[in-house]
This record gives structure tokens, sequence and C-alpha cells, in this order.
């Protein structure tokens, strides 16, 4: 049986997003402004060394959600992606484009790792129960699940 071996929920005040990036590695790495956009599916996420690119668009904010599993943690969601990333340090955090900046760090353990890695998305309106939604609802959720 998988287990959640440590977690991170962060939520970003932005409408857009540029992806997940290595940090903690004295900025010597490549990092999410490198990845050259993939025409590859799936359309929302491009995987590059040391990065996620996303290029999402609101609206905001972005409720992200990091997992570190011990194992594959099941089923994924509708909308999602499953892969290998390498992590230069082994921690990572978003990065936008709005301010430039980055936000909660998320540390996996182990640097130098390569990762299996699903990316999970919905609006918050869809996430809702249907008897809860409310139109003026905004807001996107993302989870990142990782494993070795």
């Amino acid at each position: 049986m998988p287990e959640l071996i440590s977690a991170l929920s962060d939520v970003i005040p932005v409408d857009s997003i540029y992806g997940l990036t290595g940090v903690g590695d004295g900025g010597n790495e490549p990092g999410v402004w490198e990845v050259e956009w993939s025409q590859e599916e799936p359309s929302w996420l491009t995987v590059g060394p040391n990065a996620i690119l996303l290029l999402q668009y609101g609206p905001g904010p972005f409720h992200l959600r990091y997992e570190h599993w011990s194992a594959d943690p099941g089923e994924p969601a509708e909308r999602s992606w499953t892969g290998r990333i390498h992590l230069v340090s082994g921690m990572l955090s978003a990065y936008t484009l709005e301010d430039g900046e980055t936000y909660e760090e998320f540390d996996l353990g182990r640097a130098g790792a390569e990762w299996n890695v699903r990316a999970e998305w919905w609006s918050v309106r869809d996430a809702l129960r249907p008897e809860f939604a409310d139109p003026d609802v905004q807001g996107q959720i993302m989870r990142f699940r990782f494993w070795a």
C-alpha cells in the first residue's frame, strides 16, 4: 500500500503560472525558463531537465499541492500526466512570469535523483461538488505527486 511521506500546499495569488523549477542548487542548473515548449500531448505541460513548464492561465489563484509517496499513489485524475523528471537538488518551487519569483519550496529529500511524477489539474469549480458549485468561484488546483 503506497504511503504519503511528505506534502506541502501552497497558494499562488496570480492569474498565470509558468511552471515548477528546481531550486537550492545555487542557480547552476537549468530551470523552467530553459525548457522549450513541446507540441506533444498533453498540451498543458512540458517536462525538461530540472523543471516542468506549465504555462497555465487562470483565472487564479493557483492552489498547488506537492506530495512525496513511497510508491505510485494510484489512479490518476482525468486531466493528468505521468512521466519522469530529474531534479538536481531534490527541491522545487512554483515560478511565475507575473512577478518573476519562486514560492514555497518542496524538498523531496534526495538530490540528483530521477523521480516519477504525476501532474493533475482541475478548476476549483470542477473540484466542487455540483450542489456547492458557485458560478463566481475561480481558481485552479494542481497536484504534483512524486515517487522513486
